[in-house]
């Protein structure tokens, strides 16, 4: 008995060590949910024709808006009481996406890549999976060091950190020097044997920062530092189309 049931379970273990999910959040408006639609649709593109296992699991207040993309594209509920709790006490837009991730590990094992609703795969998603491991995450691509101060931006982000002592909620004190990278966090691929503590790490991270500093890039500079002192960073921007600068032109055309 105990045989069969070992033969029996490991196919499944097999199966789900082999998962490689593609996680997006659409919800609100009509514009973002046609941006997460295609965005899946390009993932199929190359997906479509690998015969190891995968899935795509979009949090999205508008299920149908995703049906007739297969059985391997499912949705999980991003109703306004969620929205409202992910958001936090910091009552943070991209807080939510960090919760998100926390959700989609404890619901869909596998290997897990994010990406933004406003984007594309011009390059086939699996070279991005190979780059994430237990050392190794992946983020959109690296768009320099605080200490550079390249744009308004990270000038005003370097100011907020340099000199400044950030204490968690675990006693932990995070002092985040200049030459911290700014990573853009359009796309994400945590191994889920690690992703669990580094994103609750960011989390409060994340919290901390955006009570004292309320700016748009908190949760991506939070990330970005939780990964690149923790592991090696890789980015995607050679396969994952990032367009948020001209999302009106791209819109147009979808």
């Amino acid at each position: 008995n105990e045989l069969s049931i070992l033969a029996y379970r490991q196919p499944q273990l097999a199966y789900d060590a082999a998962m490689r999910l593609l996680v997006l959040q659409g919800y609100g408006s009509a514009r973002i949910l046609q941006e997460a639609r295609f965005a899946v649709l390009t993932f199929l593109h190359f997906a479509m024709a690998r015969q190891d296992a995968w899935k795509v699991v979009v949090y999205t207040d508008r299920p149908g808006a995703f049906t007739g993309l297969g059985p391997s594209v499912v949705t999980e509920p991003m109703g306004p009481d969620r929205l409202r709790a992910w958001r936090g006490g910091i009552d943070f837009v991209h807080r939510v996406k960090l919760e998100m991730l926390l959700d989609c590990l404890e619901r869909h094992p596998g290997r897990l890549l994010y990406i933004d609703s406003d984007t594309w795969f011009s390059g086939d998603p699996w070279v991005l999976y190979e780059r994430i491991g237990p050392a190794d995450a992946v983020m959109h691509g690296n768009e320099g060091k605080l200490e550079d101060e390249s744009n308004g931006v990270m000038r005003k982000m370097h100011r907020f950190v340099r000199g400044r002592a950030m204490q968690l909620p675990d006693g932990d004190v995070v002092c985040m020097p200049g030459t911290t990278e700014m990573w853009n966090a359009g796309a994400i691929g945590l191994d889920p044997s690690v992703a669990q503590p580094l994103l609750r790490r960011a989390l409060a991270l994340t919290d901390v920062m955006h009570a004292q500093y309320r700016k748009h890039v908190t949760e991506q500079l939070a990330l970005s530092f939780v990964l690149q002192t923790s592991m090696r960073l890789h980015g995607a921007d050679d396969v994952v189309q990032h367009y948020w600068r001209t999302c009106p032109e791209v819109e147009a055309i979808l």
